[in-house]
């Protein structure tokens, strides 16, 4: 099984991230670099494009963003950080002087709609003009996020005179403490992966469900286990983590759904560092081609489903499997009808600890391959 990213590139922490970007723009005067984020209340929303811009003096960048404005007057706080974070990236524009590009996301479309719509506007651009496009997934819904890097790396791919960059403003306290509002609609694969999906007629077809474990989502992770079927169950936990006993508090949290489905063999779970997608990867990579080998004699067709119950970080390590082999991975994400949060002056204060990552996806990195 092809692994693309089996050497990789990524940094970590703003003063890796600051050094890599003054190295790599310093003899660059004349690149520019096409910028995408979510525009919405996540705190996170401006953290990766401050420290880019902050940390090359004069560089050339044109910013996209991705309009998720609130229209409910109930969620106070969420509209206030909301505003909070346009009026930074409007400081930061008169600042250092670069285009911004609203790109309206239509909310009385159903997701389906607004996602295809959002991937043919993505597909249709024109990327002639730039050296570098950066996909901040920072304030972005996994399903949206999902689907824009797909897009970008189905025009990117072969183009060795860009780099293509995934980055992500990482914090677990903040994402614990956004309560998500989830879909009582049937639960289905991401627009974009749902590989074999209109195959449920294949005799053969052997199903796989690899479920990347975060807390408290039981509820969610039965829903998908009943409608995926799988004929086996290989949950992915975080290790290491900054929490070292992270691991063993998930196990035992879900204790009860791994013995109903004879989760019982150490065998059954695998590690992944909670701060290394790249490593998620190789990992989930591994796991398909061990069970791809061992039932070839029985079937032709295995499809594993990906459950996304972990941090948007770890989520990217399951993106870079999805994109690479769309035609064999099914990937969940039950989606939030809404969000809601408390009080946004402590979401402004724990955005404070949270850490940049970047992930580098194609371009000169790998160009020797």
């Amino acid at each position: 099984m092809h692994n693309k990213w089996e050497s990789y590139v990524m940094y970590h922490k703003p003063k890796e991230l600051k050094k890599f970007w003054v190295e790599f723009y310093k003899d660059k005067h004349d690149s520019k670099v096409l910028f995408f984020l979510g525009k919405g209340f996540d705190p996170r929303m401006n953290n990766v494009l401050e420290l880019l811009l902050s940390s090359v003096q004069g560089l050339r960048i044109d910013c996209i963003t991705f309009d998720f404005p609130d229209g409910d007057d109930d969620h106070k706080e969420k509209k206030k950080l909301y505003k909070l974070n346009v009026q930074h990236l409007k400081e930061l524009q008169v600042q250092y002087g670069f285009v911004v590009r609203d790109i309206p996301v239509d909310s009385k479309l159903i997701w389906d709609k607004r996602i295809s719509k959002m991937s043919l506007e993505i597909l249709n651009m024109d990327f002639s003009g730039y050296n570098d496009i950066i996909l901040d997934a920072s304030s972005l819904p996994r399903s949206f996020y999902f689907n824009i890097a797909k897009s970008l790396y189905r025009k990117l791919k072969d183009d060795k005179t860009k780099n293509m960059f995934f980055a992500v403003s990482e914090n677990w306290k903040i994402d614990e403490k956004i309560k998500k509002n989830i879909s009582n609609e049937s639960i289905e694969p991401l627009v974009g992966f749902k590989a074999m999906s209109n195959r449920e007629s294949v005799l053969d077809r052997v199903n796989i469900l690899i479920p990347l474990m975060g807390e408290h989502n039981l509820a969610i992770l039965n829903r998908i286990y009943n409608h995926f079927q799988p004929s086996d169950m290989f949950p992915v936990l975080p290790f290491p983590s900054k929490n070292p006993r992270r691991s063993d508090n998930l196990m035992q949290e879900y204790h009860e759904f791994f013995s109903d489905h004879h989760l019982t063999s150490a065998q059954n779970f695998t590690y992944a560092d909670e701060q290394n997608p790249f490593e998620l990867y190789r990992k989930i990579l591994n796991l398909m081609k061990g069970h791809n080998d061992t039932l070839k004699p029985i079937s032709d067709h295995v499809c594993f489903g990906i459950a996304l119950l972990t941090s948007k970080l770890l989520s990217m390590g399951a993106l870079l499997v999805g994109i690479e082999h769309n035609d064999s991975v099914a990937i969940y994400n039950v989606s939030s009808t809404s969000y809601e949060i408390d009080d946004a002056f402590e979401f402004e204060e724990l955005n404070k600890e949270s850490e940049p990552f970047l992930l580098w996806i194609t371009g000169e990195a790998y160009n020797e391959n």
